[in-house]
């Protein structure tokens, strides 16, 4: 009883601190990998058959156009912006700008690796600045974090 009435003030310090409800206003790709450790699925198939007359009046089908597909498993990383359902437009179309520039600052075209730490250290610190360049309003209500998403890169 005594160790609830510790966590309580505590559990509502947590909410408190992130917004009643949230919505992601934009996101851009911000790496993408190949997963290593899966095989590349690889398959042979016969796109078109033909059917032909063999010379002993016998029918016979037979593949015309052959097709060969590899497929690789892959990771896209994205940076999302969220921020409170309701925002003027004015203010969310300033949101998209800081956030292009924060997400700019971290994504230099010859970056060998992605730290998902650093990058958001530093895009959020962009953020906060571009924000403040431009006269943000309610700049608490958003927030930049990362997610991940697998997929099949090639056909199926």
């Amino acid at each position: 009883m005594r160790t609830l009435a510790l966590l309580l003030p505590l559990a509502a310090m947590a909410f408190a601190s992130v917004p009643a409800s949230a919505r992601e206003v934009d996101r851009q790709e911000v790496d993408e990998q190949f997963m290593q450790h899966l095989p590349q699925e690889r398959k042979l198939y016969c796109l078109e058959t033909k059917a032909f007359t063999m010379t002993d009046g016998s029918e016979r089908s037979a593949c015309v156009n052959w097709r060969a597909q590899v497929r690789t498993r892959s990771v896209r990383t994205y940076a999302a912006l969220n921020g409170p359902e309701e925002d003027s437009s004015e203010n969310i179309g300033v949101a998209k700008n800081c956030f292009a520039l924060a997400v700019a600052s971290q994504n230099a075209p010859d970056r060998a690796t992605f730290n998902k730490d650093s990058f958001l250290a530093g895009a959020r610190t962009e953020f906060a600045a571009s924000a403040l360049a431009n006269a943000m309003q309610n700049t608490d209500a958003y927030r930049i974090r990362t997610y991940r998403k697998r997929f099949w890169l090639g056909g199926r």
